[in-house]
């Protein structure tokens, strides 16, 4: 046998058939996983689950109603399963006064330390609590708009945290120990 180089493509022979047919062993694969695709049952859905998920979502809502009507009437909540009255439960309006009375004691700590602080240092953390306490005020504002809106209330109650944070830092600011 001769075997030459082949310096270029073009040298190589265009139509060589394959040695042997491969398309009857693909076909018979295709055909082979088309079987057992269909001797495998598709799921069944039964024509009651929607009907069964629509009762529960009724379910769900009365249950809510219920319980935010118990919610409507101070005082009268209920631990579940008694007839007694919670007496863990803290009425919001008291909530929030001791939340007040807690932001302000920690504003003043602030405060004590931010004079205390370097100029720059002092008008950049000022320039943010004031930031803080700017949005907290729009947010209350929109609120007072529209009180049933869900994620007002979650973005106050989160601006409210931060705040809390940014003072709570900032009375603690160089009490570490090194």
């Amino acid at each position: 046998m001769n075997m030459r180089r082949v310096k270029d493509l073009g040298e190589l022979a265009q139509n060589v058939p394959p040695p042997r047919d491969l398309w009857p062993a693909i076909a018979a694969a295709i055909e082979a996983e088309k079987s057992a695709q269909a001797s495998v049952a598709a799921p069944r859905h039964s024509r009651w689950l929607p009907a069964a998920g629509m009762a529960a979502a009724v379910v769900l809502v009365g249950i809510g109603v219920l319980i935010g009507r118990s919610f409507d009437q101070p005082g009268k909540i209920e631990v579940a399963g008694t007839n007694q009255p919670a007496s863990n439960v803290i009425p919001a309006s008291l909530r929030d006064a001791n939340y007040r009375k807690e932001r302000d004691v920690l504003v003043i700590e602030a405060e004590h330390k931010l004079n205390g602080m370097p100029a720059a240092e002092r008008t950049k953390v000022a320039a943010s609590l004031a930031t803080l306490r700017r949005s907290i005020g729009e947010i209350e504002a929109a609120l007072g708009r529209d009180p049933a809106n869900a994620l007002l209330q979650e973005l106050l109650v989160n601006s409210c945290q931060e705040e809390m944070r940014a003072l709570t830092a900032v009375r603690d600011s160089g009490n570490q120990e090194t």
